[in-house]
């Protein structure tokens, strides 16, 4: 299985960690809390951002070192272009190309389609219920002014907007149900935009959308099996690349069996058919934002990236140096 490239964001200062995710948890929780439909949380009361669910003394869950700028710069594949036209995008030289100094998403010469999944739960907006120490205390909205949603996937439009060979997607999932923004005519029926105004539009309808509901990843991901497979592109000679980015602040409620665990098996399966959609061209990573680490929901947006053969990070809200190319760049050289 592939593992993706992990990185925490914990810091405004961009600060990676190279250390165990999880501290020691020797609070021996026995007790667990779900509301709004969400997935049971545990915490551990001498410390809410570090957490061991049930008084387990280590989750065996590491994160990977972040790749250095120079150690990603190094392993990226030669490509063969040298030059950028005025619109950004990288063209192939006539004659031997010089070396690649830069692997980047500037640098993706080929079509691409960029999908975001993006999570309007409560949770975003509203104070949940989440178990510390021995009681249930309300926890505070990870994103009420969908300040880092928004914030994070406008800068990477905003920077990449003018490169005519990708296009966009915009879907939201809370409520039981995912919704593509940009579409054919229903919500349920996704497209990818080769015009930069209907991605703008749908950011700005994201803007407007009340967070309320609850949080199904299993619509989100088969939502956009259904953009790649209906793809008028998908079988060209261009062969597009396909990067599915889903973004979210909580458990799936909708890959849950009865005593609350995750349906891992269900997910790969969800998983392996958008990859088959395009296969070899289709990656899903996931982000983890909020204001205190849930470890229920890390480990599920972690497993969802390995079997999407993508990357994970989770990035505490305060922080804005984060990017989006941080989970998409570094895979984009040999593809």
């Amino acid at each position: 299985m592939h593992s993706p490239t992990e990185t925490h964001y914990e810091s405004a200062d961009f600060q990676p960690l190279n250390s165990p995710f999880f501290s020691v948890g020797t609070s021996g929780l026995s007790q667990r809390v779900a509301t709004k439909g969400r997935p049971l949380q545990y915490f551990d009361p001498r410390d809410p951002f570090f957490l061991g669910p049930k008084g387990v003394r280590a989750m065996d869950m590491r994160f990977f070192s972040i790749i250095g700028l120079a150690t990603l710069l190094s392993a990226c594949s030669p490509v063969g272009f040298s030059t950028v036209t005025t619109d950004g995008t990288a063209v192939v030289p006539n004659s031997v190309p010089a070396p690649v100094t830069a692997c980047n998403v500037e640098t993706i010469y080929r079509k691409t389609k960029i999908l975001f999944l993006v999570d309007t739960s409560g949770s975003n907006a509203n104070p949940t219920y989440n178990l510390v120490g021995n009681q249930a205390v309300l926890t505070p909205p990870t994103d009420p002014n969908k300040s880092f949603r928004g914030g994070a996937i406008n800068q990477f439009f905003t920077t990449y907007q003018h490169k005519s060979n990708f296009n966009w997607g915009f879907a939201t999932f809370s409520a039981g149900e995912a919704f593509a923004y940009i579409n054919a005519g229903t919500y349920q029926s996704p497209v990818f935009a080769n015009s930069p105004a209907a991605m703008s539009n749908a950011i700005s309808r994201f803007y407007t959308q009340y967070d309320e509901g609850d949080t199904p990843y299993a619509s989100a991901i088969r939502l956009a099996a259904n953009a790649v497979a209906n793809d008028i592109d998908l079988n060209s000679t261009d062969q597009p690349k396909y990067f599915v980015i889903l973004l979210s602040d909580g458990f799936p409620t909708d890959y849950v069996d009865g005593s609350g665990g995750f349906l891992a098996g269900q997910m790969r399966a969800d998983v392996s058919a958008l990859l088959s959609q395009a296969p070899g061209r289709v990656s899903l990573s996931t982000i983890f934002y909020g204001t205190t680490n849930l470890p229920t929901a890390v480990s599920a947006l972690q497993q969802i990236a390995s079997a999407g053969s993508g990357q994970f990070a989770s990035v505490n809200v305060s922080n804005t140096s984060f990017k989006i190319e941080d989970i998409i760049s570094s895979n984009m050289c040999s593809k």
